[in-house]
């Protein structure tokens, strides 16, 4: 993981820091956390609150459901294909295009031990807004050249740096100081990763990508919509985007 103080020094998004080659998409590998597993985790719990966060959400998710007994993997939830059950297995990659829906699969143990409810919230959120990319719901275009590494680091980039800003706005209250550094550390290693790959090598399309990456605010907008008329991260966008 990134050094956070080397991550302040990029300067992307800097009114927030006030606060794998796999054919899925999924909220980053389980780090260490002292044991607090608060209340169980069950599909129409994390339906309820996704339906409380994004009614919308069923335009895109198909389903919400515990990873399939046997499949051992560290993280906490993944964007699969409808019915898939390994995230890393070959067949489990998201559907793509207008109209696509997935699911969404999670650890529970990963997910209960160690964080608050609140990062329950931000998981789900981060998932489905994966769910929108890959429906061609936000302005981000779906990457699909056949480089694996360029396609997890733009994903999770822009998935994380949406769930900076959701948090940053008080999107998930309760969320706990670590828990916050903890995706704003996975979004500077992904941006971090992505400009390595990019920035010398193909210097426009890195242009055309941190310019996007550097408007949260956007990207739920639908493509074609003008940011009046697409979908706000949150309420409180933009009194935010003015605090030092």
């Amino acid at each position: 993981m990134q050094n956070r103080g080397r991550w302040r020094r990029t300067r992307l998004l800097p009114y927030l820091l006030a606060a794998a080659g796999v054919p899925c998409l999924w909220a980053g590998e389980v780090l260490p956390a002292p044991a607090d597993a608060g209340p169980g985790l069950d599909p129409k719990s994390l339906i309820r609150t996704l339906a409380e966060l994004r009614p919308d959400y069923p335009r895109y998710i198909s389903s919400v459901r515990p990873l399939a007994p046997g499949v051992a993997r560290r993280l906490y939830m993944a964007l699969v294909r409808p019915g898939a059950t390994d995230p890393a297995g070959r067949g489990s990659a998201p559907n793509a295009g207008p109209g696509a829906r997935n699911d969404i699969v999670y650890d529970e143990a990963s997910i209960a031990t160690g964080h608050s409810v609140a990062w329950r919230s931000l998981l789900l959120e981060h998932e489905y807004f994966h769910a929108r990319h890959m429906a061609g719901a936000t302005l981000l275009p779906v990457v699909r050249d056949g480089v694996p590494e360029i396609e997890r680091h733009y994903n999770e980039a822009a998935a994380w740096g949406f769930n900076v800003a959701e948090a940053r706005a008080g999107r998930y209250p309760g969320l706990r100081t670590d828990e916050f550094r903890e995706a704003l550390d996975r979004l500077g290693e992904h941006y971090a990763a992505l400009r390595a790959i990019l920035k010398d090598a193909d210097p426009a399309r890195w242009s055309r990508i941190s310019d996007l990456l550097h408007r949260p605010e956007s990207l739920l907008t639908p493509a074609g919509a003008t940011p009046s008329e697409g979908v706000r991260l949150s309420a409180a966008s933009d009194r935010e985007r003015s605090t030092p």
